[in-house]
């Protein structure tokens, strides 16, 4: 077995820089830290873990990239959604975790690199839709022949069959354009997310189709460009302040958005829902605090979170066991957003404005 010595005299510096780069230091300069972790590699070194303790590791692989600060931000909060679930669920399964961040790069770290080829982890939990980092993430794993599980599906042009826990999102869609339709709508818009993120595919398609079972056409909803952050709902805003034909509803594949749009509305004189009605998806616990809040679908984050983990175990106890692919139900939450007098469950009714 490679040892720290056996790595500091193949890769031609010292047992301290060594040991520092190999416990993630980030004080190394990063072109001899991948020259130690690939040595590392090569060599097939495994840390000598303490036989007392009889707790496994997951990694928890987070793709969102900070393209700027605030956006960041938003990302790694919309994440923390997650986290609390899935380290309570591993924690009781005996399991520790090991959390790495992706960046605007999509490339894997040297660091993380090193512990997917020389399995320092069991398996791991992807969370996010930065396609691009969760390709890389994705063909590590397999390479490394460590078993995963996504919280969300991958577009529908990537053939790699995986194991996931997701929202239905298509139906989530359609339950948002059937109750905007619902509550009389007629003229609206939508707020697309990424063109790479199937979420936001599936949000937009379920949406469309509901309108298209009440009889309005694809091509008569206008569909704005967006990323997932607040600033594109604001843009699009923006947008329909200069055009100044209002739709009466609009959907928007995620609460930020709404709620971008809907503040970028409100401050310039844009009443809601009196003016426009709006929906959004995930029901983040900004979603309630807005106003008026902000009529959403509910992602059961916590039981995506927690079945992945429990299914992840499995899969590690029972490597030969089959793809496993799990849809949850996502709930309509009603509120005042979508001209909403009160709640019941989920539900309401639309009242005259």
């Amino acid at each position: 077995m490679a040892t720290l010595r056996d790595i500091a005299a193949h890769s031609g510096t010292s047992l301290a820089t060594v040991s520092r780069v190999l416990n993630g230091n980030q004080s190394v300069d990063p072109a001899l830290a991948a020259r130690v972790l690939d040595t590392a590699s090569t060599l097939g070194y495994t840390r000598n873990h303490n036989r007392n303790n009889k707790k496994q590791t997951i990694a928890v692989l987070v793709t969102w990239p900070s393209t700027s600060p605030s956006e960041g931000q938003q990302d790694k909060i919309f994440a923390m959604t997650y986290i609390h679930s899935i380290y309570s669920t591993a924690e009781k399964m005996g399991y520790h975790l090991d959390f790495h961040f992706g960046d605007a790069s999509g490339q894997l770290s040297s660091y993380l690199q090193w512990k997917i080829t020389t399995k320092q982890f069991q398996g791991a939990i992807i969370v996010g839709s930065y396609f691009a980092l969760e390709q890389a993430y994705v063909q590590s794993l397999r390479e490394a022949d460590i078993p995963f599980f996504r919280l969300s599906k991958a577009p529908a042009e990537y053939r790699v069959s995986h194991s996931y826990v997701a929202v239905d999102d298509y139906a989530g869609g359609y339950r948002a354009g059937q109750h905007l339709l619902s509550c009389g709508v007629s003229t609206l818009l939508h707020i697309a997310g990424p063109l790479n993120s199937r979420d936001a595919i599936e949000r937009k398609q379920g949406f469309v189709q509901a309108c298209k079972d009440k009889g309005i056409q694809e091509e008569d909803i206008p569909i704005f460009p967006g990323d997932f952050h607040e600033s594109s709902g604001a843009r699009c805003a923006r947008e329909i302040l200069k055009l100044g034909k209002y739709p009466q509803g609009i959907f928007a594949a995620n609460d930020m958005m709404a709620i971008g749009c809907m503040r970028t509305l409100q401050n310039d004189g844009v009443q809601i829902p009196q003016d426009i009605q709006i929906v959004g998806f995930d029901d983040l616990l900004l979603a309630s605090y807005v106003q008026p809040a902000l009529t959403t679908i509910r992602v059961p984050f916590l039981d995506i979170a927690r079945v992945a983990v429990e299914e992840l175990v499995r899969q590690i106890g029972c490597p030969m066991r089959k793809t496993t692919k799990v849809v949850l139900d996502g709930e309509l939450i009603v509120r005042q957003s979508s001209g909403i007098a009160e709640t019941n469950n989920g539900g309401g009714a639309c009242i005259s404005i």
